[in-house]
């Protein structure tokens, strides 16, 4: 199967330039007063929408607890109509809205409005109307092998209808496996739950074995492109994204996600503004927020200041799978240092220590009994693909295979 991305270099340098890290954010500002509040977030015509609500924390946070967010609002429609969110605590505060009925020839505004943990009401907030951007039409996602720098390059080809500012998201998920595959178990000696009976360690057959696991990472970049200065509006097959070729997500499957949206061109000069400032200070979140016009509004205290940049659009999602099996681009890296380890089925207090010192059991030993005699252990990592970050659970959808 042929892969190539016949566009790809071309592209590459203006991909990277217009990608930065989102960095939490910090500004450098007195203790007193009232902190600016930032919001993250778009409207997704025809999806789900999430906008996340937090405050500005200072370098310092010496005696500093950053305030807890606590929020309600809604979606109103130029009809009249509204759309009530949920909200959504953890690490960052978030309203959550289905807006999948909602329809790109309407304008939208958000409203809501903070509260203390009681309750009690405490600014309320208001977004510009918003004209939802039209979809693009993503035509295609592509790989390619880079033997020279050792990568897998990711392309993407798209045309837009009338839009010339764009912004991408993507998702990475992946299936991989460990070192060494292992389907016995060992349980260390241990009190029952009553506390009452002491159980002996013992060595049992496990199923699911601890060899395949699944990952799944968001990015954490903003991607932005625009077709102002081109005489059409699409692009083929430029690069956005690579990977390693030792990189574990090429092991067994790899699929990638994006999403891409149209922006506003005052959205795109605010993402544009904030990369600038990236580049220059190190940090998405460096300039103070009063040189970075917000399309938010506090409607109670106008002194409030307000961070983030909405906005609405319909968008795109496309996916692509990539087959370790199929291509076999996957350059592995040098195995771990096992740390074998031999000791006798009987020898209980040794597996307990081995236990103790984070090795697993993977061979079973057999002589003249039907029973195993002994058994060989390792480190654990070698043995759980769960400590290299992944989990069993096997995402929605994912294609026949290994459990």
């Amino acid at each position: 199967m042929d892969h190539k991305l016949s566009h790809i270099a071309a592209f590459v340098a203006a991909a990277l330039l217009s990608s930065a890290c989102i960095y939490q954010y910090h500004v450098d500002i007195e203790r007193s007063g009232e902190y600016p509040l930032v919001v993250e977030g778009d409207i997704h015509v025809g999806g789900t929408s999430v906008v996340k609500l937090s405050y500005v924390a200072p370098f310092k946070l010496d005696n500093y607890k950053v305030a807890t967010i606590f929020a309600q609002g809604y979606i109103e429609s130029e009809d009249g109509s509204r759309l009530d969110g949920t909200p959504l605590e953890g690490k960052t505060f978030s309203l959550w809205f289905d807006t999948s009925q909602m329809t790109p020839t309407q304008r939208y505004r958000l409203h809501f409005e903070t509260c203390s943990k009681d309750g009690t009401p405490l600014n309320q907030f208001e977004s510009e109307w918003l004209t939802p951007c039209p979809a693009p039409t993503i035509d295609e996602l592509t790989y390619s092998k880079n033997d020279k720098f050792k990568e897998l390059w990711v392309g993407l080809s798209m045309h837009c209808h009338g839009s010339h500012y764009f912004r991408w998201t993507f998702r990475e998920t992946w299936e991989y496996h460990s070192d060494v595959p292992s389907s016995i178990e060992y349980v260390p000696s241990h009190w029952d739950e009553m506390g009452r009976e002491f159980v002996e360690g013992y060595y049992q057959k496990l199923s699911p074995t601890m060899y395949y696991c699944w990952k799944d990472v968001a990015s954490s970049s903003v991607n932005l492109f625009s077709t102002v200065n081109q005489t059409e509006d699409r692009f083929e097959e430029l690069a956005f994204h690579t990977i390693p070729l030792n990189d574990k997500r090429l092991q067994v499957l790899y699929k990638i996600t994006v999403q891409l949206e149209a922006l506003s061109e005052d959205a795109y000069d605010y993402w544009l503004n904030l990369q600038q400032k990236t580049h220059e200070q190190g940090s998405i979140f460096a300039p103070v927020p009063s040189e970075m016009a917000s399309n938010v509004r506090c409607t109670t205290d106008p002194s409030v200041q307000v961070v983030g940049y909405l906005n609405a659009a319909v968008p795109a999602e496309a996916s692509m799978f990539y087959s370790n099996e199929l291509e076999g681009f996957y350059v592995p890296d040098p195995p771990f240092e096992r740390g074998d380890s031999t000791i006798a089925a009987s020898n209980i207090k040794a597996a307990n220590e081995l236990m103790r010192l984070g090795y697993l059991p993977y061979e079973e030993i057999y002589t003249t009994s039907p029973t195993p005699s002994d058994y060989t252990w390792a480190y654990s990592i070698c043995i759980d693909c769960r400590k290299q970050g992944g989990t069993k659970q096997r995402p929605d959808g994912w294609p026949s295979g290994h459990y």
